[in-house]
């Protein structure tokens, strides 16, 4: 291309597009006045409707086995740089490494349905509209502008706009003219769980009116606590709905709904505060929390060493400073209880995410932490890797050895490897967590003078000696290479 030759403006693009629950990849034509880039939000036209599409990749010339003037055109951009540009580059690197089309790790990263329930919405710009409205207008405008100002909101979905009789093209020019915008609608938090539950209230004291069968009931709801969930107390005190209506309605007892938290054991979990650290924690999360972003650990610890808890003061200062936090773990079995630890110190800050929740939980849950209102923590398996965090400040994977952080089936990421390179790409932290790491993590971390070790649980147990026997016949008998120097000096405790 010579001197002063404009670069030609890419005709064509490929998207991601979404109908049914059955992801694929279609052409459509870029029209002149569209400037589309990779990442985009757009809006397609696909059989007789038009939905939302993410644009892959952009080129000059249409696929060869399509006719070009039979190519439909994309209708309009919806949100441009819908994804962060680390994150973006994170999903191009796991496709180029492990030889995968960027198509496939879209449908590993991104939740279902994530176009087909994302819904474009058209608002009125009150602050950009003339007033009185210029004359002459194109038929319509002047009646979508109506529709639009007798909204409380000011905004409409595209489909009811076009079922109210309010052409594509009018829906387009009010935007030309810049008094309206279109954009797709935030995400509604999940609804929390709710459940009924029965308190006891009141002294000792009881009222004299009581039968003998209503103090059996008061009885067993003291030695229970004094707090259950309804279905339990009915169950525990072999009663009916009726007679503990009437218990409240005697100022005994008070039966209200109650949010249900995840693998709870009883009606509520109780907040608690950072715990006293052992002088081992306290070594080891001190150059973690005084670490420069993009710094990773390995976390060498016992089972019992107290790991979580410098997970936790870990994870606390970085959320004071306005940065979210991503935690794996390798089993769905292992989220409920970690999540209901980490929900006692953080609160509502903390959401799950894993295979194992209902396709609109895993949308709502990836949609929340794309645009999160405050920070968060996300607790989840390998897949919650690719959550779109913005502004993260930690990862930690835990039991950071287990080979379930491998995935089986195209593409065949390592969890392990890939939040390396969001640690790298996103300039934060990383700790990997293991009684018994890998050879490859010890082996990198020695290298990188970044493991900090826990030598006792937070019992005093001390840590599993190593035989010197063993480990030297273990050295004579290993293949050479230039590790094992390194490796026998570092498994032979100090």
């Amino acid at each position: 291309m010579g001197f002063g030759e404009s670069r030609p403006q890419p005709q064509w693009v490929n998207v991601l597009v979404d109908y049914g629950g059955q992801p694929a990849e279609y052409t459509y034509a870029v029209p002149a006045a569209l400037e589309v880039q990779v990442g985009d939000i757009l809006t397609v036209p696909f059989r007789h409707q038009s939905i939302g599409a993410i644009a892959l990749s952009l080129s000059l010339a249409p696929p060869a086995n399509l006719v070009a003037h039979q190519i439909r055109a994309v209708e309009g951009i919806v949100e441009q740089r819908f994804f962060a540009p680390p994150y973006w580059a994170l999903l191009q690197r796991v496709a180029h490494y492990y030889q995968v089309p960027l198509m496939q790790v879209l449908k590993t990263a991104l939740p279902p349905g994530l176009l087909a329930r994302s819904q474009r919405r058209l608002r009125l710009r009150r602050d950009r509209l003339p007033q009185p409205l210029p004359a002459p207008l194109a038929p319509g405008v002047e009646e979508l502008v109506e529709e639009l100002r007798r909204s409380p909101t000011g905004d409409y979905t595209w489909p009811y706009l076009q079922k109210r009789g309010h052409s594509y093209r009018t829906l387009q020019q009010l935007i030309q003219l810049g008094w309206a915008e279109s954009y797709l609608s935030p995400p509604q938090p999940p609804q929390v769980k709710r459940r009924q539950a029965v308190t006891l209230v009141g002294g000792d004291s009881l009222p004299a009116d009581l039968t003998p069968r209503q103090q059996d009931i008061i009885a067993t709801l003291r030695r229970q606590g004094r707090d259950l969930w309804l279905s339990d107390a009915l169950q525990l005190c072999q009663t009916t709905s009726p007679t503990l209506k009437r218990l409240a309605q005697s100022g005994c007892l008070v039966i209200e709904p109650r949010e249900q938290l995840r693998a709870e054991t009883g009606p509520a979990i109780m907040p608690d505060l950072p715990k006293p650290l052992t002088h081992y924690q306290a070594q080891v999360l001190d150059p973690i929390n005084k670490s420069d972003q993009g710094s990773q650990f390995l976390l060498h610890g016992v089972t019992g060493s107290g790991k979580t808890e410098v997970y936790l003061q870990a994870i606390a200062p970085r959320l004071a400073a306005g940065q979210s936090a991503l935690v794996l773990v390798p089993e769905i079995g292992l989220t409920p209880q970690l999540t209901d630890r980490f929900r006692r110190r953080f609160g509502d800050q903390v959401w799950v995410y894993h295979s194992g929740l209902s396709d609109g939980e895993r949308y709502d849950t990836w949609r929340q932490s794309l645009k999160p209102s405050k920070p968060l923590v996300i607790v989840g398996t390998r897949s919650a890797i690719f959550m779109p965090l913005p502004n993260l400040g930690l990862i930690i994977l835990d039991e950071e050895h287990d080979s379930s952080y491998k995935q089986d089936v195209p593409p065949c990421y390592h969890a392990r490897t890939v939040a390396r390179w969001r640690a790298e790409l996103e300039n934060c932290s990383l700790v990997l967590g293991s009684a018994t790491p890998s050879l490859d993590t010890w082996v990198r971390c020695q290298g990188l003078g970044e493991k900090t070790s826990a030598p006792e649980n937070s019992v005093g147990w001390a840590l599993p000696t190593i035989n010197p026997e063993l480990a030297d016949s273990l050295t004579a008998t290993a293949p050479k290479s230039p590790s094992n120097s390194s490796m026998q000096g570092n498994l032979v405790p100090p």
